[in-house]
C-alpha cells in the first residue's frame, strides 16, 4: 500500500469518526445534575383528602447520592444503572415518544406522617424545580418496583417547575422530548436520536458536520490521485 493510499484511508478513517461522534443528541448528564428541587408538597388521604403532616419529604438528585440510606442509595444505583444500559426510553415505556431523553435522575424520600401517609394508600403532590428548557413535553417517570417503571400524573406549570402527583418514595426520573438543550457528552449520560433541537440554543454540531465532509472529499481526491499513480 503506497503512501498515498495510507493518508486517504487515514483521512476517511477521521472523517468516519467525526460524523459518527455527532450523530446522537446528547442530553446534560444525569450523574452531575444537582439543580433539581422539591419546592413544595400536599399529602392526600387514601380518599383524596388534603391531610396535615408533621412529616417531610425530600427530593435527592442522584450527584448527592451519597446523603441516602443504604437500600435507598441501591435503589437509585439500579435505576441508573437501568438508565446507562438502555438505547431509549421506550424500552422502559413503550408509550414514550422515540426522542425521549432522560434529564434528572432523583430520589424521592418521605418521612414520619408523610410515609405513613403514602403507606397507608394516599399520595402526595410534589411541585420540582428544575430547568426543562424549551422542551415540548415532559414525563416524569417512577421506577417503583425492581426493574419496572410507570409515568406518573404531571403537570408542567412553567421552564423550570413541573408538579408530579407520587403514592410511594423511590427513584424517579424527569424526563423531556422535543426541544432539549444539547451539551458536550459527559460520562454517565444518556444519549438518544433523532431530537428536534430546532430553535433551541445548542452546542452547535455544524462545524463538525463540515469538517467531516471535508475530510471525507479530501479522502477521495487523494484516492484517485493514488489510482493515478499506481496506473502509470
Amino acid at each position: 500500500m503506497n503512501k498515498f493510499v495510507r493518508i486517504a484511508l487515514a483521512v476517511a478513517l477521521a472523517a468516519v469518526m467525526c460524523v459518527s461522534a455527532v450523530a446522537d443528541a446528547v442530553v446534560p448528564s444525569i450523574a452531575q445534575k444537582s439543580d433539581i428541587n422539591l419546592v413544595s408538597f400536599t399529602c392526600y388521604d387514601a380518599d383524596g383528602n388534603p391531610v396535615t403532616v408533621t412529616g417531610t419529604i425530600i427530593a435527592t438528585p442522584y450527584l448527592d447520592r451519597a446523603n441516602l440510606s443504604t437500600d435507598k442509595l441501591e435503589d437509585i444505583e439500579a435505576a441508573y444503572s437501568q438508565l446507562l444500559g438502555i438505547d431509549n426510553l421506550t424500552d422502559l415505556l413503550n408509550h414514550l415518544p422515540d426522542d425521549t431523553v432522560a434529564l434528572y435522575l432523583f430520589d424521592i424520600s418521605a418521612y414520619d406522617e408523610a410515609a405513613a401517609v403514602l403507606a397507608g394508600g394516599g399520595t402526595a403532590e410534589l411541585i420540582l424545580e428544575c430547568d426543562l428548557g424549551d422542551a415540548t413535553s415532559v414525563m416524569v417517570l417512577h421506577n417503583y418496583e425492581d426493574d419496572l417503571w410507570r409515568e406518573e400524573p404531571s403537570e408542567v406549570l412553567s421552564k423550570t417547575q413541573v408538579k408530579v402527583t407520587i403514592s410511594s418514595a423511590s427513584p424517579y426520573v424527569v424526563a423531556v422530548s422535543d426541544g432539549v438543550y444539547i451539551t458536550e457528552p459527559v460520562e454517565g449520560t444518556v444519549i438518544d436520536n433523532g431530537i428536534d433541537v430546532s430553535g433551541v440554543a445548542t452546542t452547535s454540531t455544524m462545524p463538525y458536520v463540515i469538517g467531516g465532509v471535508s475530510c471525507i472529499v479530501i479522502a477521495g481526491v487523494l484516492l484517485i490521485v493514488a489510482n493515478r499513480k499506481n496506473v502509470k
